[in-house]
């Protein structure tokens, strides 16, 4: 009886630890995208403010090429907002951990670390448009 009850524990303890493993290593590739992104702010404002300054004062563009322009200007200020209403929703995690069932949790985090991945593909695409398009204004 006694070693049943053991084994019962063990098994236990063992699928807890398991989800509880899986629950930490979503985190940490959910973070690492985070700590992949979060350096690129300096640069991504930055650019931000160059492209603002571009389109205010060349005079000398189309129509055509000002709404292009505007368009990377504006995915350069979206990619900035994204991260931060990411990371103000994310703020509440150590409660979560405390009230949601593993499951939910482990569905959470998957969520948050898909959705930081793309604000980082978003940010990522953003650099470069902005980049390429002030390289072809200075040549």
């Amino acid at each position: 009886m006694i070693a049943s009850m053991l084994l019962m524990a063990l098994i236990y303890a063992c699928g807890t630890g398991s989800a509880g493993g899986q629950e930490q290593q979503i985190e940490n590739e959910m973070m690492a995208a985070h700590d992949r992104i979060m350096p690129k702010m300096g640069e991504l404002n930055d650019l931000y403010k160059e492209m603002r300054q571009y389109l205010f004062l060349d005079t000398t563009m189309t129509m055509e090429t000002r709404e292009r322009l505007s368009m990377v200007t504006v995915n350069l200020k979206e990619s900035e907002e994204e991260m931060m209403n990411w990371m103000n929703g994310i703020s509440d995690l150590a409660q979560k951990k405390t009230t949601m069932k593993s499951e939910e949790l482990i569905k959470y985090l998957t969520e948050q670390k898909n959705e930081i991945n793309r604000i980082g593909d978003f940010t990522d695409k953003s650099i470069t448009e902005a980049k390429t398009a002030l390289a072809q204004r200075k040549k």
